[in-house]
């Protein structure tokens, strides 16, 4: 990682830029925990076919520091806020998101980050390992009520009483959209996705779950540009 001209490091991330550029929208999307970037490649790539410049920051590499919870939601959410405001200075309007762990990182960096919304994607709450106990989910204003996606199947890395549904409870106002049948990791693909599945649960068809919850963010962006289709890396 290099550091920013803010003094706050950059971290190592994927960027899809827009084939079809439409207005100046970006989407900065944050990993789940112990995932990469490229897990997210085929849920976000639409979007950028879209017209959206969509940004995956890393900003905690995976290792045993993240697995002992050595490593602090709120500082990963500082770095996201330096992220946020980079883009913002260059024109563009931000929803901030994320899945699992990254969910809960964008909701702790959406005051400072003032995002025009957040989109999380499974949400878990507790900044620790799945397993560990977890801190309350602090509450939070938002500028508009987020959009909650929950992953039906739940699992041992969503568990009940820091899932999806402590984050709806906690922001009134929320779009709480639940899709049946769908895994924790059913949203990612590439390496390490099967060992997601194995580990956090599953549902049948990971492809038609990550087709829907693309669905979700596209309609939570508003209208999309038509785009060619964005190769799968």
């Amino acid at each position: 990682m290099n550091p920013g001209r803010d003094g706050v490091e950059v971290p190592e991330r994927i960027i899809l830029d827009p084939r079809a550029p439409g207005p100046p929208r970006c989407v900065v999307f944050l990993p789940g925990f112990m995932a990469t970037p490229a897990m997210y490649r085929s849920l976000l790539a639409p979007l950028a076919d879209g017209g959206v410049r969509v940004v995956v920051p890393m900003v905690t590499r995976p290792g045993p520091a993240l697995l002992l919870g050595r490593v602090r939601p709120d500082d990963e959410a500082a770095r996201v806020v330096s992220i946020v405001r980079r883009e913002r200075e260059a024109g563009r309007r931000v929803w901030l998101g994320g899945h699992s762990r990254g969910g809960l990182v964008a909701w702790l960096a959406a005051a400072d980050a003032d995002p025009e919304r957040l989109l999380l994607v499974d949400p878990v709450a507790g900044g620790g390992p799945p397993w560990a106990s977890p801190e309350p989910l602090p509450a939070r204003s938002f500028r508009r009520g987020p959009l909650v996606v929950g992953l039906g199947e739940g699992g041992r890395c969503a568990p009940a009483g820091r899932n999806h549904e402590v984050f709806a409870a906690t922001a009134p106002g929320c779009d709480h959209v639940v899709v049946p049948g769908a895994g924790h990791a059913d949203v990612l693909d590439g390496r390490g996705a099967g060992a997601g599945r194995t580990l956090c649960g599953h549902g049948r068809d990971p492809v038609a779950v990550r087709s829907q919850v693309t669905a979700l963010l596209a309609s939570a962006l508003g209208n999309l540009e038509p785009g060619t289709p964005h190769p799968v890396l």
